[in-house]
């Protein structure tokens, strides 16, 4: 018999929940998910807790003989917990172009007073703390000049920023500009709340936990809506980030054999810089490497050496001149069939377009995922109904706006340059900002 009595607290309760979440999708499944003698795998999978973890909790119970029968001790904490800025891409374009704001008007906004007109904005809910994260999320920080400490963006995002709007700019035709993203969806995705007549026959029941996940990759233009046969859909192996789920090799494969075939040509390829769109195919030497390859390295990309030279020399080389010979794998192939892709800056999903598809998409899976069975395979089903649903009207409607918006930025970081270089900037002049963004004040 269990014990009766007994309080949990919530990092117990949220185990609980986890584990019936597990054992439901194994209800769904029609059997176990894991078979039933990797006992230390379905326990990490169940619970949501790495085999590491498992591994020291039983070395703490039961010792390094397997034998002991030691009491479990609760871990002191080693950091403070990250704050939630609770922010999605668009709401994070919007603070950015708040704080812009203050530039255009020669006003000096504190990080207290920053704070204060974000909530008056509706544009942020948290504290000062989960503002200085976001800050430097997006990109700005604290720096001096001329003895005065003032709000700032990155330099280097603030360049690869200007080159994308300047390229966007020079594009004649959005028809055929491919816009490229992944995303996810989980089996229980649904509505929070229905309206019922408050009948038992009318309360659909809403699933527990987030279930397993599908991870989604695909194309689209205003040209041609989504691109027959670019859809990649896999369900996840684990309950991570979806950017771990999807890697180099899988990506490349879809780009290459499902997405360029069905291109119409010339086309612009517009894509962020996540980790598997990114694999360089000229990738400099480092300081670990041997003169030969630095040499060989410099020699491929027409920079002369003598051989005079020493290790520390060539290293400087290299390091003055990877940045401008960077070339991506799938660039390379994407020229190869006569299309150009061309990069969204850090922080600025704002830009592609498939973000403002993707919420009609999650909207459609949600609006129609009410009903038992919560599955891969019925998500999956919504997910290809609702990508038919999507039109080419769709697309040119959210090209638009997007072409509005980039022109817009251009516009603005103009002003912006100006003001700035005129030494019109955000002055910080409370005590609290001038100690630095450490993160440690109270909220």
């Amino acid at each position: 018999m269990p014990k009766r009595g007994k309080t949990l607290n919530s990092q117990c309760r949220e185990l609980v929940l986890k584990l019936q979440d597990y054992f439901e999708r194994e209800s769904q499944n029609g059997g176990p998910l894991i078979p039933v003698t990797q006992v230390k795998n379905r326990v990490s999978q169940a619970l949501g807790i790495g085999a590491k973890t498992l591994y020291n909790i039983n070395k703490e119970k039961f010792g390094a003989s397997g034998s002991e029968d030691n009491i479990l001790r609760t871990p002191k904490k080693k950091r403070r917990q990250k704050p939630v800025t609770g922010v999605d891409v668009f709401d994070a374009d919007a603070i950015r172009n708040h704080i812009y704001g203050y530039y255009t008007r020669n006003e000096f906004p504190t990080r207290r007073l920053l704070l204060v007109s974000l909530k008056e904005a509706g544009l942020f809910k948290s504290g000062k703390t989960a503002l200085s994260k976001l800050l430097h999320e997006i990109g700005f920080e604290y720096k001096k000049t001329n003895k005065r400490k003032i709000l700032m963006e990155r330099f280097d995002l603030i360049i690869k920023r200007s080159e994308f709007l300047r390229e966007a700019r020079k594009i004649e035709s959005w028809d055929n500009v491919v816009f490229v993203d992944e995303t996810w969806l989980n089996a229980n995705h649904t509505v929070s709340r229905s309206w019922t007549d408050e009948t038992k026959a009318s309360t659909s029941k809403v699933p527990i936990g987030k279930g397993s996940r599908l991870i989604i990759c695909h194309a689209g233009s205003a040209g041609s809506g989504f691109f027959e046969n670019g859809l990649l859909a896999f369900a996840s192996k684990s309950t991570s980030d979806y950017h771990e789920e999807m890697d180099t090799d899988t990506f490349t494969n879809w780009f290459e054999n499902q997405l360029l075939p069905s291109l119409p040509e010339p086309s612009i390829i517009i894509m962020d810089n996540a980790s598997y769109h990114s694999k360089q195919v000229n990738k400099a030497p480092t300081q670990a490497d041997k003169n030969a390859d630095l040499v060989a390295w410099l020699y491929q990309n027409g920079i002369e050496t003598t051989a005079e030279m020493l290790k520390s020399d060539l290293v400087k080389l290299v390091r003055e001149n990877k940045t401008s010979r960077v070339r991506y794998e799938v660039d390379e192939i994407a020229l190869a069939h006569g299309h150009r892709v061309l990069r969204i800056p850090p922080y600025h999903c704002q830009y592609n377009v498939i973000e403002l598809i993707w919420a009609q998409i999650k909207g459609y899976a949600a609006r129609n995922n009410t009903t038992l069975p919560f599955s891969t395979n019925k998500m999956m089903g919504l997910l290809k109904d609702a990508c038919s649903k999507i039109t080419k009207e769709d697309w040119v409607k959210v090209v638009e706006k997007t072409r509005k918006l980039i022109t817009e930025d251009y516009e603005r970081d103009i002003r912006v340059d100006t003001i700035i270089e005129n030494e019109i900037v955000i002055q910080v002049t409370d005590s609290d900002d001038s100690s630095g963004e450490s993160g440690s004040e109270s909220e």
